[in-house]
């Protein structure tokens, strides 16, 4: 149930609050020929495989929870608040010679708003809508309303305000992607996560490689990156994580982003380079890195502890120092070789960190 507010010290609900649009009605039994689908509902997408469970489950005990309807005006047929599933499931027994009543709860026809505030504030205590359908749903209370604060959405849908921003990220790409994460088929869908895991890519593109985007557009960019997901070359969505960071390693280094955005390019450009085989390498350097910086503060913090100047035990440490001495200057060596700048002065390791 929506939280209700108490008598004390709480406000009452807000008109288009959804403890305020949360209607009841009369119970009656309908045939399915006298109910017909909300043109407002926001879940859009249904799966086959849970559909056929619901629907075997319908075959053998009937609906068990009424479905939600309010009359249309003008007509002597009912629209469904809640329930779609199950009148979709009665719809196709009906075709197989199994005729079954639907109870249906029959309350005032809503208006839009208050609908689409009702069936969020049922669906967040129930089975989770698609986050696209969400966010389409989320437009219409936006519109409708002209509200765009996060936290009074949060208070109005139910939603919480991470998905109101993840909501909201969806609604910045273009409609005809967003179609993509409506296919009726799951295999053929895009994943509403591929758009809010991309975002930040292509605000990234926008700050590497403004010729690029100046080229062939944002959608553009998209467009290959749907192909490159689609060719599963980008084998998860999390895998686009790795290029944030890549760059979040680089920033503040110039030769580092220079080679972060080059390898960018050639990852939008090229459609077989696969997402960690193109980014893998600059975090992966940035672990090893970090890791023997611990390994060198360790082991001085471990020389430091055991007060070896005064040892009498002296000449086997002296060779274990000398090999240790040995390795890190061909290190270094090797090390000088690099293209960045000399430090202006040597820094301890104790002062770095």
């Amino acid at each position: 149930m929506p939280p209700t507010a108490s008598s004390d010290n709480k406000e009452a609900p807000s008109p288009l609050s959804p403890g305020a649009v949360v209607p009841t009605g009369v119970l009656k039994r309908l045939d399915p020929s006298e109910i017909k689908p909300s043109t407002n509902n926001p879940r859009l997408l249904f799966d086959k495989i849970p559909l056929a469970d619901l629907k075997e489950n319908i075959r053998q005990y009937g609906v068990l929870v009424p479905i939600t309807v309010y009359p249309i005006k003008g007509q002597r047929k009912y629209a469904i608040l809640d329930g779609e599933r199950r009148f979709k499931c009665c719809l196709e027994l009906q075709d197989e010679g199994i005729v079954i009543t639907i109870p249906a709860n029959i309350v005032a026809p809503p208006d839009k708003i208050a609908g689409v505030l009702y069936m969020f504030s049922i669906h967040n205590f129930r089975e989770a809508w698609e986050l696209m359908p969400t966010a389409l749903s989320l437009k219409l209370v936006m519109d409708s309303l002209h509200e765009e604060d996060t936290l009074k959405l949060s208070k109005l849908t139910g939603l919480s305000q991470p998905q109101i921003e993840r909501c909201k990220v969806l609604l910045g790409f273009a409609k005809r992607f967003q179609d993509l994460s409506l296919d009726l088929d799951p295999k053929t869908r895009i994943p509403s996560n591929f758009w809010i895991e991309a975002a930040p890519v292509l605000d990234l593109c926008r700050k590497l490689l403004p010729d690029l985007l100046k080229k062939i557009n944002r959608d553009g960019i998209i467009d290959l990156l749907v192909a490159k997901y689609r060719a599963k070359r980008i084998k998860s969505v999390i895998h686009f994580r790795r290029i944030m960071e890549a760059y979040e390693i680089q920033e503040g280094n110039k030769r580092g982003l220079r080679r972060v955005g080059a390898r960018l390019r050639q990852y939008i450009t090229d459609p077989n380079l696969e997402t960690r085989r193109a980014f893998d390498e600059f975090v992966l350097d940035n672990r090893r890195v970090q890791t023997a910086i611990n390994a060198c503060e360790d082991f001085i913090s471990s020389l430091r502890r055991a007060k070896l100047e005064h040892t009498i035990e002296r000449r086997q440490l002296i060779r274990a120092l000398r090999k240790v001495a040995q390795y890190v200057e061909g290190l270094l060596e090797k090390l000088s070789g690099s293209e960045e700048p000399p430090p202006e002065k040597e820094v301890s390791l104790d002062q770095e960190a």
